[in-house]
């Protein structure tokens, strides 16, 4: 299978444990966005400027933005790494970068960096806070808006070494390119434009401020039960939708999992791998996750009800009944079980691994259930302070 900028290859595939959704990615999706608007999957800010740097380079010497940004951002990855340091959740690409040369010809290739870069989670915060514009919301239709340009501006000597280096120059200061780097800290004032931008005005940046405002203090717990003043009423109606759906999500899965386990036993004693509806429901482990289950969408139904989402209510009215529950999470799964002339089957994950979906800003927030909270809480973070390693630091090629 040929390779491409963004597109997953076999080697690249995540678990499909881990796109065992029930029918929910939408919806989950759109309580995040609702949750903390215009920011997509971004947590940190340098992506930003590779992206930018990567479309003002491209804009100039007549070359496609993607190709451009995530040369860049293998370039800043493979300086990273060339540094010899720890393992690092900005740090990408150890595998493939060390086989790659510096030219901006080998690194702009497929294949030479990740299939997946952070580029990827720039495309909508360039939107929403103003840095390019665009015939359409492709990162290859953008150009630098003039606050862009204006945003770049204190990192123009950076811009000039990365078009030498996209030309095919050997005469680059890698003293400067160095500032690039995952781990290095922004200009300040590069640092006050786009907080400024992220915190302006409007309803969206309100919500954006709200979750800042009430920081590590938010808690999963607090916002079912209580009424943060620093909250909308809106915002703590989709919030609370987006984590009693999430809940309710894990509590079904738990279902799945007590199935996974008894067929699993069933296999490891040489039988055959097959549970019938009749079996699973006199099971003692898996009529508890039932009846667990079952308990979740009753503590859900008030949050999801109230902010109306069409996917999750749906959901809600699977998990709200005993009866016909193991059926209906089957339909819904068909990743790790699979529900075949009325029997319950291993799917094409059956004992896979779940896939760690933790990153570096996991830890900064008490919602996990929402993890563009914790993004925004990381970026806050990143914004307010120089990071650890000195932009100083000698490098040579």
């Amino acid at each position: 299978m040929a390779e491409a900028w963004g597109i997953l290859v076999p080697s690249d595939i995540p678990s499909a444990r881990r796109l065992q959704s029930l029918g929910l990615t939408r919806a989950i999706r759109r309580f995040n966005e609702k949750a903390v608007p215009g920011m997509g999957g971004l947590w940190f800010a340098m992506p930003l400027i590779w992206s930018m740097l990567g479309i003002a380079v491209a804009q100039r010497h007549g070359r496609r933005p993607i190709e451009v940004a995530n040369a860049v951002e293998a370039l800043a990855m493979k300086l990273e790494l060339d540094g010899g340091g720890e393992a690092h959740p900005r740090v990408r690409g150890r595998r493939n970068l060390s086989r790659v040369a510096w030219t901006f010809e080998a690194l702009r290739k497929p294949g030479a960096y990740v299939t997946q870069p952070f580029r990827q989670t720039c495309t909508q915060p360039l939107v929403t806070l103003g840095l390019v514009k665009g015939t359409s919301a492709r990162f290859n239709s953008f150009h630098l808006s003039q606050d862009g340009e204006r945003l770049l501006a204190p990192l123009a000597a950076i811009q000039s070494e990365i078009e030498e280096w996209a030309e095919g120059s050997k005469r680059v200061n890698w003293e400067k390119v160095s500032k690039l780097r995952p781990t290095a800290g922004l200009p300040k004032q590069v640092r006050a434009e786009l907080m400024r931008r992220i915190y302006g005005s409007g309803p969206e940046a309100d919500r954006r401020k709200s979750i800042r405002d009430i920081g590590k203090q938010l808690r999963s717990d607090g916002i079912l039960a209580d009424s943060p003043k620093e909250l909308s009423g809106d915002h703590l109606l989709d919030l609370r939708g987006g984590i009693a759906t999430v809940r309710l999500r894990s509590a079904a899965l738990q279902v799945l999992g007590a199935v996974e386990g008894r067929i699993a036993k069933r296999r490891d004693d040489g039988l055959t791998p097959v549970l019938t509806l009749v079996e699973a429901s006199e099971d003692e482990d898996i009529r508890t996750w039932i009846d667990a289950c079952v308990n979740e969408a009753k503590r859900a139904a008030p949050h999801i009800k109230a902010a109306r989402e069409e996917e999750s209510t749906a959901f809600l009215r699977d998990c709200q009944s005993a009866d016909g529950l193991l059926q209906r999470l089957a339909r819904r799964d068909g990743v790790v079980i699979v529900l075949r002339d009325g029997d319950l089957v291993p799917g094409p994950a059956f004992g896979a691994g779940a896939a760690d979906d933790n990153d570096g800003a996991a830890q900064l927030s008490g919602v996990q259930e929402l993890p563009r909270i914790a993004n925004l809480l990381a970026l806050t973070e990143d914004l307010s302070a120089s990071r650890t390693r000195a932009d100083g630091a000698s490098v040579s090629r």
